[in-house]
């Protein structure tokens, strides 16, 4: 990925500069507590969790110099980037969620946060659009390797599992990062941090697929299916169900 393209990448993503902004200084705390709450409400669904997004990115928009504000809306929006009814909503979504996360960045680079939702937002335009391609890839490995560097433990070994994922599912060199056992050595580690949080568990299984290690593939995707849901992630836990019951019926397969 050359310079000139990833610069493109990251200037073509900005919130509406044009667009005024909706909230004074003394409504901020008030949105600010009902859009935490409509966050905190389980299971997770799209409807509350767009109006949570809406309303987290117009405290943003009201508090630019705020980084807690920013990175929260762009965590709260990457929900709609990954779960937008089409491709057009969850597009924009992860748009506007780039460009809240950067300011993060910017803000405050000497924590996780913004540079974890950053590559986290990255990804999920990757997901819908393709036209981003290797630079996406190249976006989301730095950011997520700076966010590793300040705290991989953060969002359950969040960092780790990430950057495992990437290797795992881009193409090996020179093409690419690509590597199935890169991959599984991060996802080791994330799963050695927090070794009951199936979304790891999950992602671990994958990689031991993909190394030629179905048995133990298998029997993590088991315990994956046999957790319960886990706190405060319910939604997303039936989303891990889910991919596990596919990872299953892949893994049997010799």
């Amino acid at each position: 990925v050359t310079g000139v393209q990833t610069c493109a990448f990251r200037s073509s993503l900005k919130l509406d500069a044009d667009r005024p902004v909706a909230l004074t200084a003394a409504e901020v705390p008030r949105v600010r507590a009902e859009a935490a709450k409509l966050e905190s409400e389980q299971p997770h669904t799209l409807y509350r969790m767009t109006k949570a997004a809406r309303m987290f990115e117009e405290v943003a928009r009201a508090t630019p110099q705020d980084f807690e504000a920013q990175w929260k809306a762009a965590e709260v929006i990457s929900f709609v980037a990954e779960n937008g009814v089409d491709k057009d909503s969850r597009a924009q979504a992860a748009k506007t969620g780039i460009a809240l996360a950067r300011r993060a960045r910017e803000l405050t680079p000497d924590r996780v946060e913004g540079h974890y939702w950053y590559a986290i937002n990255v990804g999920l335009l990757a997901d819908v659009d393709r036209s981003y391609g290797l630079n996406a890839v190249a976006e989301i490995e730095a950011a997520i390797k700076r966010a590793g560097e300040l705290d991989e433990r953060y969002d359950y070994a969040g960092p780790l599992r990430v950057l495992g994922v990437l290797h795992l599912r881009t193409p090996a060199p020179p093409v690419s990062i690509g590597s199935a056992r890169k991959g599984l050595r991060l996802l080791e580690r994330a799963a050695t941090l927090f070794p009951g949080y199936p979304e790891n568990q999950l992602y671990l299984a994958e990689a031991l697929r993909d190394n030629d290690r179905r048995d133990e593939a298998c029997q993590l995707v088991r315990q994956v299916l046999a957790a319960p849901a886990w706190p405060g992630r319910q939604a997303e836990s039936e989303t891990w169900r889910a991919a596990a019951r596919k990872l299953l019926s892949c893994a049997e397969k010799k």
